[in-house]
């Protein structure tokens, strides 16, 4: 009768430990089991999945747990996420606590934990841009920048993480200043300014010699006249050709005041306590 009861338990242990066995066997990987919320590669785990190098284990509230063919395990905590390495694996974010008896190393940021010797129980965490590690059994060595140090079984190490490097974007050609409401920039007004100044000085130089050649017959009265049109016409040209620059002008005086008037306001309101 015993005999026959230690059978049954027995088949339904190889019944239980087979599939997984198999599994392992066959893909020669990682098996990653879970319950709940559990996502390998974006996808969720109904139960169990084969991993692989460079998969990514990412947990919401529910744990996961990775085991190898070696022993390891890897116990994934809620709201985390790994990354399976060729040895070991990456945490990414959260906690993963590690079981080895091959010396299963893990890395967060930059610093990467190996035990001392090959049987260690160990956590590493990364959280709040600190990397913690945490060992339970067995000495650690932690590396970081080149230098190793050790962490006795039982002790707890707090290191800032590194934070990855954000791309610094290239600035902005910056155009040629322009003024306000026209095409023109300052270098070209001052250059239509220019011509119109000469252009005038010219004009005036040019009717005054006039006047002076007209016959003795021509009263003064008909020499101002002359001259007259003549800066009329003058005027006229400035007036057309200086017109985009005098625009320009009154519309950056324009908007520089306004600009100065939302200032003011916005002090009176900070003094204000608005």
């Amino acid at each position: 009768m015993r005999n026959c009861l230690a059978t049954k338990l027995l088949s339904i242990a190889m019944m239980l430990l087979t599939p997984a066995a198999m599994l392992m066997a066959e893909t020669g990987n990682t098996v990653l089991y879970a319950s709940g919320n559990v996502t390998l590669n974006g996808k969720e785990v109904s139960r169990s999945a084969s991993v692989a190098t460079g998969d990514r284990i990412e947990t919401a509230g529910y744990a996961a747990t990775t085991m190898s063919q070696t022993g390891s395990k890897v116990t994934v905590n809620p709201y985390s996420a790994v990354k399976v390495e060729t040895a070991g694996v990456n945490v990414v974010k959260g906690t993963a606590a590690i079981s080895t008896n091959d010396g299963m190393p893990a890395q967060a940021a930059q610093i990467t934990v190996t035990p001392k010797d090959k049987t260690a129980t160990y956590e590493i965490a990364r959280l709040n841009d600190n990397v913690v590690i945490t060992s339970h059994t067995g000495a650690l060595m932690i590396t970081e920048a080149g230098a190793t140090t050790e962490l006795n079984a039982g002790g707890s190490s707090s290191r800032p993480a590194d934070p990855t490097p954000a791309a610094v974007p290239a600035p902005a050609p910056q155009a040629a200043p322009q003024f306000a409401g026209s095409g023109l920039t300052t270098k070209q007004a001052w250059g239509i300014a220019a011509v119109v100044g000469g252009a005038a000085a010219a004009c005036g130089f040019l009717c005054g010699m006039a006047a002076a050649s007209l016959p003795p017959h021509f009263s003064n009265s008909t020499s101002a006249t002359h001259q007259g049109r003549s800066i009329s016409r003058v005027a006229q040209i400035a007036r057309v050709v200086a017109a985009p620059a005098v625009a320009g002008v009154a519309n950056s005086v324009a908007a520089s005041s306004n600009a100065s008037a939302v200032k003011s306001a916005q002090h009176r309101n900070i003094r204000a306590g608005r």
